[in-house]
């Protein structure tokens, strides 16, 4: 299945059980090493394993979360980017400033600091414990294991089988680069958590743009944005794009043209405000829907700020004065949406040729 972000109005008693999860989880860990963590809770989405592994674009390390007393049997799961979780584990570690550079650099967390992630998990369940019994009473938590998870693989099978639901978030460990996580658990459980049926958009956007939706039927018989990704071969790395998006229409047609062009798709809540310096040498993506005209005004601080940043104005419904308004924000590129896959991706492809590459795929 698909990703699918939760209605809006929807799921309210989760997502604030899960903001104060993710406050315990900065508190803990940044407590624990000795450095400021940052985290920004996101979208939260009910999707399956297949779902969020299409998603990655790098090794993730998984903790694992065993649930007792009223919820025994169930699981929470906290996933952090490979580089973050070898970063946190060799400040606790004590590891000298270059090593952590160089291990960051490899991508994957492995040996001393694999071990060092556990004693990491032990503590973070300790942290999430204090949160969950204050929320809901009946409840314990105790890390059950750790291990990976890779772009399109989960070899020891790390995530749940069927539904669940995840909250993406945006972390910052001390002055390494801002990265995402997730915070997931299955269907039913956050359903209790949330002392109600979790209900997503999907109906509602298309009541209300029928147009989006109504994608063209492919050769095997289903429609171009349910296609999986699989059926697109991943291009090696070769940059950012900072996608500033409100319908999960969008999401899903970019996810697969930042796959096929080689971009790491990094996604923003629909309440957040870029920040031009955040963005040096990235492309950013500012989904433009009508009553959306201050994303014009995002498009040109941008802009403003420096040449290195490319920005898309990506239009739903576009007329001759939104145009207008694009072109005058100093946009590198204007779209209208819906557009399908391939027409996306000769756009951002053709842009990267214009940004200059990152010095390590990690720093």
């Amino acid at each position: 299945m698909a990703g699918s972000t939760l209605k809006q109005g929807t799921g309210k008693e989760l997502r604030r059980l899960f903001a104060m999860l993710t406050s315990a989880i900065g508190e803990t860990l940044g407590s624990l090493v000795g450095r400021e963590l940052v985290i920004r809770p996101g979208e939260v989405e009910i999707l399956d394993s297949e779902a969020l592994l299409g998603t990655l674009q790098k090794t993730y390390a998984v903790a694992r979360g065993a649930l007792d007393k009223g919820f025994a049997g169930k699981t929470l799961y906290v996933l952090f980017e490979a580089p973050d979780a070898v970063a946190m584990a060799g400040m606790l570690m004590m590891t000298p400033e270059d090593v952590i550079q160089q291990r960051r650099a490899k991508g994957t967390i492995e040996g001393e600091d694999a071990e060092a992630f556990g004693e990491l998990g032990n503590v973070l369940c300790s942290g999430m414990g204090n949160v969950l019994r204050e929320a809901l009473g009946n409840i314990d938590i105790r890390l059950q294991d750790h291990g990976v998870v890779k772009p399109g693989l989960d070899k020891d099978g790390m995530l749940p089988a069927g539904a669940m639901v995840a909250l993406t978030f945006k972390m910052k460990v001390g002055d390494f680069p801002e990265a995402t996580g997730y915070l997931l658990t299955d269907l039913e459980t956050a359903e209790l958590w949330n002392k109600g049926t979790l209900e997503t958009g999907e109906a509602e956007a298309a009541d209300a743009a029928p147009a989006v939706n109504a994608a063209k039927p492919t050769a095997g018989g289903q429609r171009f944005d349910e296609e999986g990704l699989q059926d697109i071969p991943a291009a090696p790395i070769r940059g950012t794009l900072a996608a500033f998006i409100t319908s999960p229409d969008v999401f899903r047609v970019l996810r697969r043209s930042c796959r096929r062009v080689g971009l790491e798709l990094r996604r923003h809540g629909k309440g957040e405000i870029p920040n031009p310096a955040a963005h040096k040498n990235e492309i950013v993506l500012l989904d433009t829907p009508p009553g959306e005209d201050r994303r014009f005004d995002w498009c040109r601080r941008i802009k403003e700020f420096g040449a290195s940043t490319k920005v898309v104005l990506l239009l739903h419904h576009p007329s001759r004065t939104r145009v207008t308004q694009a072109f005058l924000s100093r946009a590198d590129a204007i779209l209208g949406f819906p557009c399908e896959e391939p027409q996306l991706s000769q756009k951002l492809d053709s842009m990267l040729g214009d940004i200059e590459p990152p010095a390590t795929p990690d720093s």
